[in-house]
């Protein structure tokens, strides 16, 4: 046996292991009582499936976090990035046969039957086809099979990056099928355990990883990958902290759930987190310093700080095992949740609060990048204008407030709260974050990478640019502004959105990149040497009106001009609030898109002309001048003249190197 594949082996052995112990402990009692239940399932059943469910979590962990550590910390030409391919793909293939039992297992687990029971066979196709939790573990295998025939066909990139992206989305269907989406108490509960499965998988996958590939880097490099990978743990360790706590307390409800089983188990895994967490601080303060000033005692104390890791990660998916079969207290007492439509006024959209899993970490990782990067800066002898700093502050809380607010809640039942997060997304809070030039930023304080890898800034470059380039000229944004309107309010988007968590987030991503990118083109945020004329930007915003205009016309009219799927709940009114009537019809919905589009357009279009007459005086003066100076004007546009991204870098800085022709992608 070769020693990379011993080293996967007793590294997955160990996690394997470890969970398996912790979850005896934790689901023995639980797994008594549902033996009792389930009479004709047998022990089988009982404890097949929390075991599976922990070789599914472990196998898509391996494959989930190998393919981070692949793309964002190896480099393309060695040894170590075709080893962490296959390692994915054998963990891929075990994930593969993992959800073939958890499906298999679940089937017999609801029907109350014992395994290969006379009938089952016929019946466990008409559950894969049928019903909705069949076909999702029926999705979630083929997506895991494609995982799998993808990592083993992987070269490169872009396999590899194909290959994540469908690892992440083979999450999903088991987070649907999780019993903590079927909280009524929790709506956003399948978010939580999608951002949960994905930051655990992250972080054990690619410890795991790391430990596999440690004798295929020499010792510089594996200092340098310990230190990428130590950066995805420390996010994905925030990311598993906000989502398992809203995610546990929808659980538990009160303190004195607590002293229930769910309660017990949710406990140690709480207090497993917390030992990893101190883990993780020793990695970035101890191990890392280690591995840099002696390299040799640096790689054993990784070693073995990582293998104790290993074995209170596997407890911990032991625990999350047990957990995923035990039901909550929240559900336990109160039993399902009642359909009953209660519709909010608007007064209480602005007063109540529902915090958003995902928002919160998009907008506090946001708050946290973005002053990182201004410090950064400073230390570097830079400087930053302050106004910009404050405008994305600013812009950032409106996300907050929108995203977790009473607004979050209330548009699921009113058109008017509805209108006023996508206009509020699309429209306001682009003309803070715009201005903000997060991008110029980011050019100014990334180190670019010169070992092949690709890090933030070479992301930018493969994905960033290409999108700002195509979106130069305003017709472009413009029409994708058309596009975003109709998908929201003329297609089942519309329905889902208001509906699902999953929905809500794919409108709030839609209308903030068709918003900002509109706003950059109109504004010239992004300066290149044929930027579009004032008449072409101004034109760009006439056409923004006129569609705002047609929309909030729409709206405005007869509850049946809106489409079918929401005819009926969002026709409901609510009591008068100050004198307001009928707040859930739609009349208000339309002059909400009237008014908020046009405070909007006319501070695009001040901005559009201040900076014009700005601009036109160091053009003047260019015309007087000599030759040179009017070709570096001409060369450069006319924003280079005001825009401090342009000034030269000093020597040393991170894109001192960069090609000549590139340009800044926001002021």
């Amino acid at each position: 046996m070769k020693r990379s594949t011993a080293r996967a082996a007793a590294a997955a052995a160990v996690v394997v292991g470890c969970g398996l112990v912790a979850l005896v402990i934790a689901y023995y009692a639980q797994a008594g009582s549902e033996a009792g239940l389930l009479t004709r399932t047998g022990p089988a059943v009982v404890w097949g499936l929390p075991i599976a469910k922990l070789v599914f979590n472990v196998a898509a962990a391996c494959t989930i976090g190998s393919l981070m550590l692949t793309l964002f910390a190896l480099p393309p030409k060695g040894k170590a990035f075709s080893q962490a391919l296959t390692f994915a793909g054998i963990s891929a293939g075990l994930w593969t046969g993992a959800s073939a039992a958890m499906s298999f297992l679940t089937f017999h687990s609801l029907a109350n039957l014992a395994l290969f029971s006379e009938g089952s066979g016929t019946a466990f196709i008409s559950f894969l086809v049928d019903v909705d939790a069949g076909r999702r573990g029926a999705l979630s295998l083929l997506l895991a099979a494609t995982v799998t025939l993808l990592c083993c066909a992987a070269r490169g990139y872009r396999e590899a990056s194909l290959a994540a992206l469908l690892s992440f989305a083979g999450l999903v269907p088991l987070a649907l099928n999780s019993h903590a989406t079927g909280s009524g108490s929790h709506p956003d509960s399948a978010v939580s355990v999608v951002m949960h499965m994905a930051s655990a998988a992250v972080w054990l996958g690619g410890l795991l990883a790391l430990v596999v590939l440690r004798r295929t880097l020499d010792s510089a490099m594996f200092t340098t990958v310990v230190r990428r990978y130590s950066t995805l743990a420390l996010v994905s360790f925030v990311a598993l902290s906000v989502s398992g706590l809203l995610a546990g307390w929808a659980g538990v409800g009160t303190l004195a759930a607590l002293a229930t089983p769910y309660g017990g188990i949710l406990a140690a895994k709480s207090a497993a987190f917390i030992v990893l967490g101190v883990f993780g601080l020793l990695h970035r303060r101890w191990v890392i310093a280690k591995l840099e000033h002696e390299p040799r005692k640096g790689v054993r104390a990784f070693t073995v700080l990582a293998v104790t890791e290993l074995a209170v990660m596997g407890a911990a998916s032991g625990l999350a095992a047990a957990l995923a079969r035990t039901p909550p207290p929240t559900i336990a007492v109160a039993g399902p949740a009642e359909q009953t439509p209660q519709i909010p006024s608007m007064i209480e959209a602005f007063s109540t609060w529902r915090p958003d899993p995902l928002w919160s970490l998009v907008c506090g990782l946001a708050v946290f990048l973005y002053l990182a990067g201004v410090r950064r800066l400073r230390l570097r002898g830079g400087s930053w204008p302050a106004y910009r700093t404050a405008l994305w502050l600013f812009g950032i809380a409106v996300l907050f407030v929108v995203t977790n607010g009473g607004l979050h809640a209330a548009q699921e039942n009113l058109i008017s709260a509805h209108v006023l997060t996508q206009m509020t997304i699309a429209a306001v809070v682009p003309l803070l974050l715009v201005p903000a030039a997060p991008l110029s930023l980011a050019e100014q304080t990334i180190t670019r990478r010169n070992d092949g890898s690709r890090g933030a800034a070479e992301a930018m470059d493969a994905v960033v640019r290409p999108i700002l380039k195509a979106t130069g000229d305003p017709l472009v944004p413009a029409l994708g502004l058309a596009a975003t309107l109709t998908l929201l309010y003329y297609t089942p988007l519309l329905e889902y959105s208001s509906s699902t968590q999953f929905g809500y987030a794919a409108m709030t991503i839609l209308a903030l990149l068709a918003g900002c990118l509109f706003t950059a083109s109109v504004t010239c945020a992004f300066s290149r040497p044929a930027s579009p004329t004032v008449a072409a930007r101004l034109l760009a915003l006439g056409g923004a009106a006129v569609l705002y205009s047609f929309h909030g016309w729409a709206l405005a009219q007869q509850p049946d001009q809106l489409p079918d799927a929401r005819r009926q709940p969002w026709q409901i009114s609510v009591d008068p609030a100050f004198g307001i009537p009928s707040v859930g019809g739609a009349e208000p919905a339309g002059v909400a898109m009237w008014l908020i589009a046009a405070g909007s357009l006319l501070v695009a279009a001040a901005v559009v002309l201040f900076s014009a007459r700005h601009k036109a005086g160091p053009l003047r003066e260019a015309r007087g001048s000599n030759a040179a100076a009017r070709e570096l004007v001409t060369a450069s546009g006319p924003a280079a003249v005001t825009n401090p991204a342009f000034q030269a870098r000093p020597e040393g800085s991170p894109n001192a190197g960069r090609a000549p022709n590139s340009v800044p992608l926001d002021p």
